[in-house]
């Protein structure tokens, strides 16, 4: 018995027409290639090279190897890529290589991949491709559809580990602040707060915008209760004062027109060589006569309005004698009813006070 080529394409062998009919015999010589082959085999290396089982072990060898081929589209590795590691036992059409511990030695002079740690900035070629080298690993899809985004001030948040959400945008005026219970670990809230700082005014020290504020009194402008310190040129209204310790000079102001007021401590004297009308800043003083026949005038009510009570003296250092005179007013000698104009003797001392709108009262030695 013997076997015969099938054909030319895939000589397969199958039996001889001088054969015996027998189905298995003829099925082995189909299948392995021979009436001899032993079944029992197990290495591949002793397949007939034109059998079926032969072709089934080359198809199979081919589909693991084409499993086991580098991407087509292209493969990172120190080892340029070789022929014998494709199959067919050729580089495809289109495939690229990224050369990983290599360096650029300059610009690119044709359609290329560069693989640095920073893209080329010049001398660039149509097709070039940059690959990042020093990018993190990429193990899913980097890019974030802007179909998820659905209104200005929306934010992309992370909600667990590599789990990302949107997370809407607040109310205005709302902050961002953490919040564990929330999905997204965040939350927009209202600002408690209803000032947005405090500024230290004229006297105080201090202040601020975020945090606990402390304002101080500066006292090298302002008075405290505990701190000594010097007034100048300060106005104390209406202080009160608990006993004070003095020192030095104390000067009191002129009060002029204070009939119900306070007034001097003393007689200031208005020393007058002439004749002479009174006027409010009079009240209170001596007015001093040094030239003999000179009159003092106590002007109306009318056109100088001296409080009710308001008081002054006339003192005649002349060797004659002094008028006071009054215009449209009266003025009356006390312990008597004479009203008008009154004579000061040489010498003389007078008191004089008003003591209704128009009326004014004199007395005084050496007053007629």
């Amino acid at each position: 018995m013997a076997v015969e080529s099938i054909g030319a394409l895939f000589p397969t062998k199958i039996p001889g027409y001088a054969d015996a009919a027998d189905i298995q015999a003829a099925l082995r010589a189909y299948h392995y290639g021979s009436y001899t082959y032993d079944t029992a085999n197990t290495s591949t290396g002793a397949l007939e090279a034109n059998s079926i089982a032969k072709f089934l072990f080359d198809i199979q060898t081919d589909i693991i190897d084409l499993e086991n081929r580098p991407s087509s589209g292209g493969e990172v590795n120190t080892t340029q890529p070789a022929a014998t590691s494709f199959t067919p036992a050729e580089v495809p059409d289109g495939f690229i290589w990224v050369d990983e511990d290599g360096s650029i030695g300059g610009a690119p002079t044709g359609a290329t991949a560069v693989f640095t740690n920073s893209a080329p900035t010049s001398a660039i070629t149509t097709g070039t491709i940059w690959v990042d080298k020093d990018a993190t690993s990429i193990t899913e899809n980097p890019f974030i559809p802007q179909a998820v985004i659905n209104a200005k001030g929306d934010l992309l948040v992370g909600t667990a580990n590599d789990t990302a959400s949107v997370l809407s945008v607040g109310t205005t005026g709302f902050f961002l602040k953490a919040n564990s219970s929330t999905t997204s670990g965040l939350e927009w809230a209202a600002s408690t707060a209803d000032i947005d700082g405090v500024t230290a005014g004229t006297g105080l020290s201090g202040g601020g915008t975020s945090g606990t504020v402390t304002l101080s009194i500066n006292t090298a402008v302002t008075a405290d209760l505990t701190t000594a310190q010097t007034l100048t040129n300060k106005t104390l209204t209406t202080p009160t004062i608990s006993t004070p310790n003095i020192t030095g000079a104390v000067t009191a102001p002129a009060v002029a027109n204070s009939g119900d007021g306070y007034g001097y401590i003393g007689t200031p004297q208005a020393s007058k060589a002439d004749n002479y009308t009174l006027v409010l800043a009079d009240a209170g003083k001596d007015i001093f006569v040094t030239v003999t026949a000179k009159t003092i005038t106590i002007p109306a009510n009318a056109s100088v309005a001296f409080q009710i009570g308001t008081g002054f003296t006339v003192t005649n250092e002349s060797a004659v004698t002094t008028t006071i005179a009054i215009t449209t007013d009266t003025l009356i000698l006390a312990n008597s009813a004479s009203t008008g104009s009154r004579t000061l003797a040489p010498y003389g001392v007078a008191v004089f006070k008003k003591i209704t709108a128009t009326k004014w009262i004199g007395s005084g030695n050496g007053l007629t």
